[in-house]
């Protein structure tokens, strides 16, 4: 059962609401998909959790799997669903009276804009926002001003106490999954008999929604960072299996990376071997400097300059982390954000260096920011052979 009360949803749309008139907007459009969730079930509860082709009555065709919350500032608001044959969950799901079904959600919450007076409208999740939609919402409100914004992915950046308890569990979970898998890497046994390990631990732990579908591979397939694990490729003995587990608890994700090699660990090429040591270093380095009022940014210069020092820049990927949450991967992205962090945000660090056609390493846990640094909440050894 869920640990959000009605309460705390309240405090939530406050914080929206505050947000919302510090951008001058009248209203913010909300907008999630079966794979970016988050916008939408903060403010609401709803989500949907599919996308394909649904036919309608004229005869066309509307693809569904998106959702989508009209806030107001003052007012009540409207949610809607693109699935007809979700609208009773919907209905039941959702904290708003006036939830309901669309095929064209943008012509729908145009023509509650424009009779509602809306001069100014904010839309988040800007990015997936379908073009269809969007003009649909200036042909019915062509006189209201509709702006790009981050408004609602900057409010869920700090998580509450329920939330952070709720990440502890995902984080567990996440544990619990990365140790079954790296125990169950052995010579002989594929890619896909180890994942399916993880896959199943994640399920099991927490939902069938997981967070992301687990990143696995061996050997040179690591190389990438985002290995689909196959039934082909046998683990052969010195090579090492990279795991990134993304399970997700009452909505809410976790992350973690773990490595193991399989059988004799001396045959792991001393090059792979030196990777690791420095990725684990970085890893340590960046965990030791996380606080409040740092940033993404500071924290990738300071892996870049421990790369550099060890003679492996080139190789280290450009992505160190990101926020997490409703969402796998949130605001901030370490690439170049320079907002500093606040206390209560839950970020993952993930050095990753990758070895073209030799391997990668990647080390990655969930960390949460404390007033007097950080806690990580993915806790699991970082062992690359087994005890």
């Amino acid at each position: 059962m869920s640990e959000i009360t009605r309460d705390e949803y309240r405090q939530r749309h406050e914080r929206v609401r505050k947000a919302a008139q510090q951008e001058r907007f009248d209203a913010v459009i909300a907008y999630s998909t079966a794979k970016v969730q988050a916008n939408v079930r903060y403010l609401t509860s709803y989500f949907v959790r599919w996308a394909g082709m649904q036919s309608n009555r004229d005869g066309s065709y509307h693809m569904f799997g998106a959702c989508a919350c009209l806030f107001p500032v003052q007012g009540e608001p409207a949610v809607r669903t693109d699935q007809p044959w979700d609208l009773a969950r919907a209905k039941e799901v959702s904290l708003f009276p006036d939830t309901d079904f669309s095929a064209t959600i943008g012509k729908d919450l145009g023509r509650l804009i424009q009779a509602r007076g809306y001069k100014r409208v904010g839309i988040d999740n800007w990015y997936i926002f379908p073009a269809r939609d969007y003009v649909a919402l200036h042909e019915a409100a062509p006189n209201v001003e509709f702006m790009p914004t981050h408004l609602l992915a900057e409010v869920r950046r700090i998580k509450s106490p329920a939330e952070i308890g709720i990440m502890r569990r995902a984080a567990q979970v996440g544990d619990a999954a990365a140790k079954a898998a790296v125990d169950a890497v052995a010579v002989g046994k594929t890619e896909w008999e180890v994942g399916l390990v993880a896959e199943f631990n994640l399920i099991q732990g927490g939902e069938f929604n997981v967070g992301g579908h687990t990143i696995s591979g061996c050997g040179v397939n690591t190389a990438s960072g985002t290995q689909v694990p196959t039934r082909e490729k046998k683990i052969e003995s010195g090579e090492w299996v990279m795991f990134d587990i993304c399970p997700r608890v009452d909505g809410y994700c976790s992350d973690i990376s773990r490595m193991r090699v399989a059988g004799d660990p001396k045959r792991l090429s001393p090059r792979l071997q030196k990777l690791y040591d420095v990725n684990l270093l970085i890893s340590q380095e960046v965990i030791k400097a996380v606080r409040p009022g740092v940033s993404g940014r500071y924290l990738n210069d300071l892996a870049e300059e421990i790369a550099d020092q060890e003679g492996v820049k080139e190789y280290k990927s450009g992505l160190l982390g990101h926020g997490v949450g409703l969402d796998i991967h949130d605001i901030p992205d370490y690439w170049y954000d320079e907002s500093t962090w606040s206390a209560g945000e839950v970020n993952t660090i993930e050095p990753a260096l990758f070895i073209p056609g030799l391997g990668g390493t990647r080390i990655e846990d969930t960390v949460l920011v404390t007033e007097g640094g950080c806690e990580p909440l993915t806790k699991l050894e970082k062992k690359l052979v087994a005890s």
